[in-house]
């Protein structure tokens, strides 16, 4: 999945995780130290009956109050088939339920259990090839309508149109059975009437039959590409502005890059949903406000930001107020599954030598000073959370970059490069030092700041006119299957949409994907490192940057949250506001 501005073992219902934690880079502590290293651990869960609701209340929890998020840029998309930021998945987890979803308890530990359905899934021939799912009894949409398998159907086959392709692909790729999923069977708009590839619904079950063994299809439909939809309530485009409810909360009122509230949504049943205790009577979303705004309020504890938060790192500058002891409760810190990367635009870019200079010349330790000193030097393509993870670097100019050597590779030659990122204060700060750095190397970089709110659309275009593009990536769960198809198979590259920003289309490459993806989990773990260093080695298609920290505050009457390990950001799962 994007980010916002673990061994692996998978058998017929039982799948465990293990994935290592990075340590941040400095050595005070910068509070929520409880989660530097940890081990994230979990399990699918085998009995249904923890797929019941409610969901475990939360000690010391009261209902009321509203929650209010302070947020930099409106969301690239509510629509549940377009979604795959961090920031939009977060708060989608309140109005988008799925098929399956994550237990959390903040300590690592996750446990995927059914979300609308009655259980993780059940791999009907023991061969993973063949998933079947039954809805619970009692769901409902905002308006007091039925939640059927047939909406579910009906929000999977959405995400076929060619001019849809934002979210996840898994699902699409896995029952169409090859990479150009959408080649014959369009979607409900340009396909109408036709069935949905691998799809059977009978009544309240939904059965998903696939070609090849999928044994990691319940982690798949824990992805709002199973998120039921209402044929009828379907706007289209501007699904985008009101979609319609299936968990707790509903929007009432959405000014476009202004705000959203979210209000209860009164046909959810808790006793229907084991994931979300819904304490807050609302959520507010306001935009426009910048991380360094956002936590200074947080930090200066008026009343009206008492109950407020952020999902962004708190920059450099804010940092050192939020390191006194009295504020550490209202920090949420550790590591993530995400890399920070440069991708390089290799259909512009051709030249290796000139994507090898860019990785050589890298002066990481002066951006993670940048930004506070919360994240872990890497080089790697995958991030050390990921089962298999094998630390290198394949142009180790050291931690602030050889330029010298880069100039070598150059021939001497001075190299102009266009530069796309997020058009915010951070953002400007972080192109502004790597424009600084690569001058030494003969590299100038022509700064290109875009509208945070449309820049993955912009970027993910084919043809667009930068030769460099900010990004950053994470598991959607912890198994590099998640990383490498998503960022490096050139079959995926269409017009617009897209995930590998690099636009690298090498038939090696592909075909190692292949080769890899047919292997079963634990065999493919130590091949998918392999593959990390020979794309790095002979194509260079990326700068990574650095595996991202989080450090995130929230106001002093916030209760209940942490650190979650599924999008990496605080949880409204379990968020109270205090009396």
């Amino acid at each position: 999945m994007r980010r916002k501005f673990g061994a692996l073992s998978v058998g017929v219902l039982a799948v465990a995780l293990v994935a290592s934690g990075c340590s941040e880079t400095t050595n005070s502590n910068t509070g929520g130290g409880d989660q530097q290293n940890r081990v994230q651990t979990g399990t699918i869960a085998t009995d249904p009956a923890e797929s019941q609701g409610p969901a475990k209340a939360v000690e010391g929890a009261t209902k009321g109050g509203t929650v209010k998020l302070l947020h930099e840029a409106e969301f690239a998309h509510l629509d549940p088939q377009k979604i795959y930021v961090s920031d939009a998945l977060s708060i989608a987890t309140q109005f988008a339920r799925t098929l399956t979803g994550y237990k959390e308890d903040g300590k690592g530990n996750l446990k995927l259990v059914g979300d609308l359905a009655t259980n993780a899934g059940e791999d009907v021939n023991g061969d993973c090839k063949t998933w079947k799912y039954t809805l619970k009894d009692g769901l409902k949409f905002e308006d007091g309508t039925p939640i059927t398998a047939k909406d579910v159907e009906y929000g999977i086959s959405r995400s076929f149109d060619p001019d849809w392709g934002d979210g996840p692909l898994y699902l699409q790729q896995w029952l169409a059975d090859k990479v150009e999923y959408n080649t014959d069977y369009k979607g409900p708009f340009k396909s109408a009437g036709a069935p949905v590839p691998g799809v059977k619904v009978e009544g309240n079950t939904i059965t998903f039959t696939f070609a090849k063994p999928r044994c990691e299809t319940p982690y798949a439909v824990a992805m709002p590409t199973s998120s039921p939809v209402p044929a009828a309530k379907d706007t289209k485009a501007d699904y985008d502005k009101k979609p319609v409810s299936s968990g707790p909360y509903m929007i009432k009122e959405h000014a476009y890059d202004q705000f959203i509230d979210f209000v209860r949504n009164p046909n959810w049943d808790a006793n229907t949903d084991p994931i979300r205790n819904a304490y807050p009577d609302g959520i507010r979303v306001e935009f426009g406000i910048t991380a360094e705004t956002g936590a200074n309020r947080i930090v200066a504890n008026d009343a009206a930001d008492q109950t407020a938060f952020i999902w962004a790192n708190v920059p450099a500058a804010v940092l050192p107020k939020t390191r006194a002891p009295e504020f550490a409760q209202q920090v949420k810190a550790g590591p993530s599954q995400y890399v920070e990367y440069t991708y390089i635009n290799t259909e512009r870019v051709k030249d290796i030598n000139v994507r090898k200079a860019l990785n050589l010349a890298m002066d990481r330790d002066s951006i993670i000073k940048l930004r506070g000193g919360v994240d872990q030097l890497g080089a790697t393509l995958m991030s050390p959370t990921i089962t298999g993870y094998q630390n290198y670097n394949a142009y180790d100019g050291g931690p602030t970059g050889n330029a010298e050597e880069a100039k070598k590779l150059l021939g001497g030659k001075t190299v102009e490069l266009t530069y796309a990122f997020p058009n915010s204060p951070v953002r400007q700060q972080l192109a502004a030092k790597a424009k600084e750095f690569y001058a030494k190397a003969g590299i100038n970089l022509v700064l290109t700041p875009l509208d945070p709110a449309t820049y993955y659309e912009t970027v993910g275009t084919r043809g667009h006119s930068y030769d460099l593009v900010r990004g950053g990536w994470g598991a959607d769960w912890p198994s590099a299957s998640t990383v490498f198809p998503a960022l490096f198979d050139g079959r995926n590259i269409r017009e617009k949409g897209n995930n590998n920003l690099s636009y690298i289309n090498e038939p090696e490459i592909n075909a190692e994907l292949d080769r890899i993806g047919a292997l079963k989990v634990d065999e493919a773990a130590p091949e998918w490192a392999k593959l990390d260093k020979m794309i790095m080695e002979k194509y260079a298609p990326v700068v990574p940057w650095y595996y991202i920290g989080n450090y995130e505050v929230h106001g002093s009457k916030i209760g209940g949250t942490y650190l979650s390990d599924s999008y990496g950001h605080m949880t409204l799962n379990s968020m109270f506001v205090k009396p």
